[in-house]
């Protein structure tokens, strides 16, 4: 038996290496963890150890590749020709925009003495301004009319022409710039509300709340066009993103947490569909219960069970998710 102090060397060696690679063991872990939220996201559905390996073997591969890689850096000095594109970029771009004013400036010899110049050439500055929104009226005037040689029957007039907002003011143009401001821009009504007198006159949120209601009837025809075109694809791609949905009756700040359901077919439409929550159901009527053919998606069950429950679809995963998805 070896002696107590050569024991006692061992031991202490030993703990120490045990020691190191508790602490290699947490780095990591963290490692691991500041990956899955790279890739996943905080709020991201929970991952099985097989979906991890494989997003794991995939960041050791790409790390093998960028060590692979020689980074080759230069310097050079700019010339003037830089200058030169950079102006003929600006002056093709500029080419594209509609002249408002043109203001032309002679100089002061040939003001005093116009007779003894002539023109022979000119030279051209190009400035950028801009018209700020500004509300204006459209005015139809409908004149009415009665018969010379029949007075007794009634005057005849024009009939008004169809505004977008029955028994409204608003024209089409201004619901379209309110839509795009909300939806494009991302714009809240209210604010447009504390925008609008620097068009001219206040506008109600109240009021821009109907013109987008009236509107969503305008163009609902066209929705169920697009879901219906979506749904007849054969393949639809779909996933439910969260989002935060201003109401001021909430505790939350006035705000709450609802989805968006997106569906999409490779190449064509997408179609966004809010909903209140990420329940099973929402996926299932938005389906509904003759699609036939691919639904790809995340490892969220509900499309399992969907896929499950209607024979003629193949449930397919994104690459994330497709480990995970052949255990389920």
């Amino acid at each position: 038996m070896p002696p107590a102090e050569q024991l006692y060397a061992e031991n202490q060696l030993l703990h120490a290496e045990n020691n190191e690679m508790k602490l290699e063991l947490e780095k990591l872990r963290a490692q691991i963890e500041y990956y899955k939220r790279k890739l996943f996201g905080a709020q991201s559905e929970k991952l099985d150890r097989a979906q991890m390996l494989l997003a794991l073997g995939e960041m050791e591969k790409a790390a093998r590749k960028a060590a692979e890689i020689e980074t080759i850096t230069y310097s050079r000095e700019k010339s003037a020709n830089d200058a030169q594109a950079r102006r003929e970029r600006a002056r093709e771009a500029f080419e594209k925009l509609p002249v408002t004013e043109t203001i032309t400036i002679d100089p002061e010899e040939v003001k005093a003495d116009p007779a003894a110049y002539e023109k022979i050439s000119e030279e051209r500055t190009v400035e950028l301004d801009i018209i700020p929104p500004k509300l204006v009226k459209k005015e139809y005037i409908r004149p009415k009319y009665r018969r010379r040689d029949d007075r007794a029957r009634p005057p005849v007039v024009a009939p008004a022409p169809a505004r977008p907002v029955p028994g409204g003011h608003a024209s089409a143009g201004l619901v379209a710039y309110i839509i795009v401001s909300k939806y494009c821009n991302h714009l809240p009504l209210r604010r447009l509300e504390r925008m609008s007198p620097h068009w001219g006159m206040q506008i109600p949120a109240q009021s821009m709340v109907e013109w987008m209601r009236i509107a969503a009837d305008w163009l609902q025809p066209i929705y169920n066009k697009i879901i219906e075109r979506l749904l007849g694809s054969g393949y639809i791609q779909m996933d439910e993103t969260p989002v935060r949905c201003n109401d001021p009756g909430t505790n939350n700040h006035g705000a709450k947490q609802t989805y968006f359901w997106v569906m999409e077919t490779p190449g064509g439409d997408i179609v966004y569909t809010h909903k209140p929550g990420r329940a099973h159901e929402h996926a299932a009527a938005l389906l509904g219960e003759n699609y036939q053919g691919i639904l790809q998606s995340d490892a969220y069950p509900c499309y399992q069970k969907y896929a499950r429950e209607h024979p003629g679809v193949t449930a397919l995963g994104c690459w994330a998710h497709y480990v995970e998805l052949k255990i389920c």
